[in-house]
């Protein structure tokens, strides 16, 4: 249960602090995890990005100020975070389709988002999702040739990366399988935001010969979960969700800081088709008693 707990104090703690400067970094070692995998397990749990859920927290709080107090815009943008005026009326009417000034004068309260509490039925989604039958594997160590971009979880490049890989992918020789893909998304201790390097890519026998403007990787041996996802892929996330929202807490592992990946073989029969089949490959370890 550690998981949901150390969400729970994430949550809590930019409760408390919605009028200060919220440290990203500061709030991922308070809950014991790397950057790279708070923001994946807060995704997985709240169901938007850390940053998203801070700001559309603040507009929220802003929104009742609007309504209930007598301070004037500009000291309300600046009370949450907001540097000017003007980058606070951008967002709030990006998010309410309404500017603050527009807003105070109706006096008409909008659908707001509140605090997110992780109890009852919003856990029901992680728990009791399909079972995926998730299995602990050792897999040795491979090299992978392939494209990369930098990423969010929120606003993804990938589908954009995969399509210019589809049409070079033909040019890296040696492959081990003409059947198979990997999307590898790389770990990084050194996440000061929610950006990280995705690579498109296949399996090679070896990387003496790498395609231009392509890169190569080698991933070390190393033990996984691994589980298979079968759908379409924009549905794809219900794979992590399960492995972090429900089988991780229980699993008597943690997650090791290394990279994750898919498989694409001949079981995936395309992006939009029900019955495509991808395996997820999460590295794993042992938690120490």
């Amino acid at each position: 249960m550690r998981y949901i707990e150390g969400i729970r104090t994430a949550i809590d703690y930019i409760e408390d602090n919605l009028k200060n400067s919220i440290s990203l970094e500061d709030i991922a070692k308070m809950v014991g995890y790397s950057m790279y995998h708070f923001h994946r397990i807060f995704q997985s749990y709240v169901k938007e990005s850390v940053s998203e859920y801070i700001r559309r927290r603040r507009l929220t709080k802003a929104a009742c100020d609007l309504l209930y107090t007598n301070s004037r815009i500009i000291d309300i943008a600046l009370e949450y975070q907001f540097e000017t005026q003007e980058s606070f009326t951008r967002a709030f009417k990006k998010m309410f389709q309404v500017t603050p000034g527009v807003y105070r004068k109706q006096q008409k309260r909008v659908l707001i988002r509140e605090k997110q509490r992780l109890t009852g039925q919003n856990l029901l989604y992680i728990y009791g999702g399909v079972m995926m039958n998730p299995r602990i594997v050792v897999k040795d160590e491979f090299s992978v040739v392939g494209l990369t971009c930098s990423t969010t979880l929120s606003e993804s490049k990938v589908p954009l990366l995969w399509e210019e890989f589809h049409t070079r992918v033909r040019e890296i020789k040696n492959r081990v399988s003409p059947n198979v893909m990997m999307g590898i998304s790389e770990f990084s201790m050194n996440h000061i935001n929610e950006e990280f390097t995705y690579m498109a890519c296949v399996p090679v026998k070896d990387i003496t010969t790498i395609p231009k403007k392509m890169v190569s990787k080698i991933i070390p041996k190393r033990e996984y979960v691994v589980v298979t996802h079968k759908g379409k892929l924009e549905d794809l996330g219900q794979a992590f969700d399960y492995i972090y929202g429900s089988w991780l807490p229980k699993s008597g592992y943690d997650l090791e800081e290394a990279d994750d990946f898919e498989i694409y073989d001949e079981r995936f029969k395309g992006a939009n088709d029900e019955e495509s089949e991808v395996d997820i490959y999460i590295p794993i370890r042992r938690t120490k008693k």
